[in-house]
């Protein structure tokens, strides 16, 4: 596998216009794969799209084998982790929440509904052989824009890639509304679950109590364990358990700091009882997410 790191063009990165700085954990906002081929190891806090441009490849996605056919897009949200085998011949990016889910709002472009949905089980997203030079050339025109670095580079990104996200929630829903995947086609990401899911987000360390979260949000306790069960298929107690235990993965994988430390951090003061919740949720001991740190090249074009 080829990684950010492996040679100075392989990758285009956006970072904040303002400043030219990383923006967030010391990642790239925007990172576009220069040329087909074997895609990059991105890091698995981003959103990442594959394009897969001919014949078929075979992916490893968290202990699952999957083949990805020709004309088929794999979207993949936070921490997912993928390998591919080597002869694979894709296009790809990745992109921060905070770049652009938060800056258009996710409700509006599909960062936690259609495109990145796993209620499904399914992350391809299969699109007619005439759509194909069309998503072709959204990764290509989002690449050249990155490079490009002008004034505008951000906005013009955001609508491009904004484009592509449409074009895969399009067929995604077609292929929905054909019947292939009834139950999320019911699927609706409520007002309400959306704001449980920003205060999630500010309190999943210090507030694991079902009341502080529906007093915050003005609804009873039932009602809104009752949504997130229909919306999400999981309980207040159990979003918050996996939002801990993302968390917690993704400090593994940094590999900056050891599991004690980790375990301590999230609150854990029995490092034994935090590698039980965590294979409780993953399936699989922290010792086996636990890697090497990788350094990060600085923008290159």
């Amino acid at each position: 596998m080829t990684t950010p790191n492996d040679s100075s063009d392989t990758i285009a990165y956006l970072y904040k216009q303002e400043t030219g700085e990383q923006a967030v954990n010391n990642n790239p906002l925007l990172t576009i794969q220069a040329a087909t081929g074997t895609p990059p190891d991105y890091p698995t806090n981003l959103y990442r799209l594959y394009f897969v441009e001919d014949g078929a490849t075979d992916i490893t996605l968290d202990h699952r084998q999957l083949r990805i056919e020709a004309g088929q897009l794999l979207a993949l949200s936070l921490t997912e982790q993928v390998t591919f085998d080597n002869t694979a011949k894709l296009i790809s990016l990745g992109f921060h929440h905070d770049f652009f889910c938060v800056k258009v709002k996710r409700t509006e472009v599909y960062c936690d509904g259609v495109v990145f949905n796993r209620i499904s089980g399914q992350p391809q997203i299969t699109l007619p052989e005439q759509e194909w030079p069309l998503l072709r050339h959204r990764f290509e025109e989002l690449r050249e824009i990155v490079q490009s670095q002008s004034l505008f580079t951000e906005e013009r990104a955001i609508n491009s890639l904004r484009s592509l996200l449409l074009q895969a929630a399009d067929y995604k829903l077609r292929h929905i509304e054909n019947g292939a995947d009834e139950a999320l086609q019911k699927t609706r990401i409520s007002d309400l679950v959306l704001q449980f899911q920003d205060l999630l987000e500010k309190h999943y360390l210090d507030r694991k109590d079902l009341e502080f979260f529906s007093d915050q949000l003005g609804v009873t306790p039932a009602k809104l364990n009752r949504h997130l069960k229909a919306e999400l298929g999981q309980t207040v107690l159990q979003a918050i358990n996996e939002r801990i235990a993302i968390a917690a993965r993704v400090e593994l994988r940094s590999g900056q700091k050891s599991i004690k430390e980790v375990a301590i951090d999230l609150g854990f003061e029995d490092p034994l009882y935090f590698s039980r919740f965590f294979k409780k949720q993953f399936g699989s001991s922290p010792s086996y997410y636990f890697s090497n740190p990788q350094t990060e090249t600085n923008i290159t074009k």
